[in-house]
């Protein structure tokens, strides 16, 4: 009489080897359920971070032409006002969802002769592109400067657009904003530069 071979049991190292990795992606799986909970839900109102004055060094000064391309502009002509000075491209996205904001903000303010300034200088693109640009997406009154060989953005090491400076009335560099700049971010920026002083 013949017996049935017995069945082989599996090896303790590979149930080792097969408990391991899964246990590894349940508790990635936990992580990213707690993560994903404490993240505020997209309907709260947008309460932007307070200001760190992370910088502080003279804005190195130029002059570049607008887009009319006869006016020349410079950061010293807004001498003892606040400048937010912001470098930006029609390709960049954030860049073009922040450019609203930029004109309510410069609305709200046009009628205060010390008050804050905004000017924005656009990297590499000519004075045709931007204007039929900004008609296509009904911006009219948003200074903009033209730094077609990107010298000036190389002068104040600028790496990712949009990229923004909140220079004080003395002309130094106080704050630094990387990415889309809010309307009520540069409320807290001005609040800030006040504080300071």
């Amino acid at each position: 009489m013949t017996t049935a071979p017995a069945k082989p049991k599996p090896s303790p190292t590979l149930l080792v080897l097969l408990i391991i990795p899964l246990f590894g992606i349940f508790v990635a799986l936990l992580m990213l359920a707690l993560e994903t909970r404490q993240q505020p839900a997209a309907t709260r109102n947008f309460t932007p971070a307070p200001p760190r004055a992370v910088v502080n060094f003279k804005a190195p000064d130029f002059e570049l032409p607008l887009l009319d391309g006869i006016t020349l502009v410079s950061p010293s002509d807004y001498a003892g006002r606040p400048l937010f000075l912001n470098f930006w491209a029609t390709w960049c996205q954030p860049c073009v969802r922040e450019l609203p904001a930029f004109e309510e903000f410069i609305a709200e303010h046009s009628d205060e002769s010390n008050g804050p300034a905004l000017l924005t200088i656009n990297l590499g693109e000519t004075a045709a592109e931007i204007s039929g640009f900004l008609a296509k997406i009904a911006v009219q009154n948003l200074p903009v400067a033209l730094d077609i060989n990107q010298v000036v953005k190389l002068d104040y090491g600028v790496q990712n657009l949009p990229t923004t400076f909140v220079i004080d009335g003395e002309g130094r560099v106080r704050h630094l904003k990387l990415g889309e700049m809010k309307y009520e971010e540069m409320d807290a920026y001005l609040a800030a530069l006040e504080a300071a002083t």
